[in-house]
C-alpha cells in the first residue's frame, strides 16, 4: 500500500506548472522558397531517360530554362546545373551527375535542388523517398523543390504526398516499360523489326516494313561470318574490312 508521502508525489506531479511559468518554445517556421531575403545556394537537377535527337533537344532546352529559372531569383546563387543524359531514373547506375550533386550536399555547397517533378528526380520510389531524407538530415539540410508537383521538402507536411507521388512514378516506368516490351515482341512476331539501316539488307520500297537482301553487302557479310567461324580474330577481320575498304561502312 502506498505511503501518504507517495500519495503527495502524485498529487503534486498532477499539479503540473502554472501556465504563466511555462515557456513555449514554437518550432522554426522552414523558410519559404519564395522568401527573397534568405541567401539560398541552389542547384537544378535534369535528366532525359533517351540519347535520341529529340531528347537533346529536350535536354538543352531544360538547362537554359534552369539558368534563367535560377537567375531570375536575386536571392538565389547558382551553384551548378546537374544534368544526367540518355539515363534511366530508375536506379542511380550510371547516374554520374546525381551522385555527383548528392555529394556537394553532402559537403555543404547547396541549400536546395530545384527539379522539374518527382519523376525526373527518381522513378525508384526507395532511392526517391531515402536520398529526400537523407538531404534533410544533413547539416544544414538540404530541401528539394519539385516544381511540377509544388512540393518543397522543407515543408514537413510534404511527406505523404512525396511518397504517393514517388509511387506513381514508380509504377508509370514500370508500365511503359511493359507497353513497349509488349508493342515489340508483336512487332518481331509479324515480321515488323523496328531497327535502323542494316547493312546487307535495304527497305523493301513496297513494303517499308519488309527488308530485301542487297547481294553485294550480304557477300560482306558472309565473308565476315565465315572468317570467324574458322578462328579469325577481330583485329583481323578488321584489317581484312580496311583492304577491302568496308571499314566503317554504313
Amino acid at each position: 500500500m502506498a505511503t501518504e508521502e507517495e500519495k503527495q508525489k502524485v498529487r503534486d506531479r498532477q499539479k503540473g506548472y502554472r501556465a504563466d511559468k511555462i515557456v513555449v518554445i514554437k518550432a522554426a517556421e522552414p523558410i519559404s522558397i519564395r522568401d527573397t531575403t534568405t541567401k539560398l545556394r541552389v542547384a537544378a537537377y535534369c535528366r532525359v531517360s533517351t540519347d535520341n535527337i529529340e531528347q537533346t533537344s529536350s535536354f538543352e532546352l531544360q538547362k537554359l530554362y534552369y539558368e534563367e529559372y535560377i537567375g531570375n531569383h536575386e536571392n538565389w546563387e547558382m551553384v551548378g546545373i546537374y544534368a544526367d543524359e540518355g539515363i534511366s531514373g530508375t536506379s542511380l547506375k550510371h547516374r554520374d551527375e546525381f551522385i555527383r550533386m548528392i555529394n556537394d550536399c553532402r559537403l555543404g555547397k547547396i541549400d536546395l535542388i530545384v527539379t522539374k517533378s518527382v519523376s525526373r528526380f527518381s522513378r525508384n520510389v526507395v532511392v526517391c523517398i531515402e536520398t529526400v531524407r537523407e538531404l534533410k538530415s544533413l547539416k544544414p539540410p538540404v530541401r528539394v523543390f519539385f516544381e511540377s508537383e509544388g512540393i518543397d521538402t522543407g515543408d514537413n507536411s510534404s511527406d505523404v504526398m512525396l511518397n504517393i507521388l514517388a509511387i506513381f512514378a514508380q509504377e508509370e516506368s514500370h508500365t511503359k516499360s511493359e507497353i513497349m516490351n509488349w508493342s515489340i515482341d508483336n512487332r518481331f512476331a509479324r515480321g515488323n523489326f523496328l531497327t535502323p539501316r542494316l547493312f546487307g539488307y535495304r527497305v523493301d520500297p513496297d513494303k517499308p516494313d519488309r527488308y530485301i537482301v542487297v547481294e553485294e553487302e550480304a557477300e560482306i557479310v558472309r565473308l565476315v561470318y565465315s572468317m570467324y567461324i574458322t578462328g579469325s580474330s577481330p583485329s583481323e577481320i578488321a584489317e581484312t574490312m580496311t583492304t577491302l575498304n568496308q571499314a566503317s561502312k554504313k
